[in-house]
């Protein structure tokens, strides 16, 4: 056998795999939901990740920082446990806040786009669009 006949089966071989793979997936593929499994939990969690990232959380890891900041620059001499916990205080305060940052800067506000029938869908913060005329 060629080379060339060699390359034909491969190919052939390759487009009957592509063609089974093709027929034996489901018609749709979903997702799995932002609201979870529904364990007894996960609404404690809830709260206590939208506590984190809230508007006090955030103004608390500002002051955090700042008074972390001011104690570094201007505490003199910290004992090594003291000068932990100051760093321990500015870790927390710096992770806490990068996610309102990082929100702010990236992901929040609307996103418009065109649907093609003369309105445009505004995709707000919530999982269906709304349509505004």
């Amino acid at each position: 056998m060629s080379t060339a006949s060699h390359w034909k089966y491969y190919v052939l071989g390759l487009g009957v795999i592509l063609t089974l793979c093709v027929i034996t997936m489901p018609p749709e593929a979903y997702a799995a939901g932002t609201a979870g499994g529904g364990l007894p939990y996960e609404s404690a969690l809830t709260r206590l990740r939208a506590s984190i990232t809230g508007p006090v959380a955030f103004t608390l890891s500002l002051i955090g920082i700042v008074g972390a900041a001011g104690v570094l620059i201007f505490g003199g001499e910290l004992t090594g446990f003291l000068r932990m916990m100051v760093f321990l205080v500015l870790l927390i305060a710096i992770l806490v806040g990068a996610q309102n940052v990082l929100t702010t800067l990236f992901a929040a506000g609307a996103e418009i786009a065109w649907s093609g029938e003369g309105k445009a869908l505004v995709a707000a913060a919530h999982p269906e669009p709304v349509r505004r005329s």
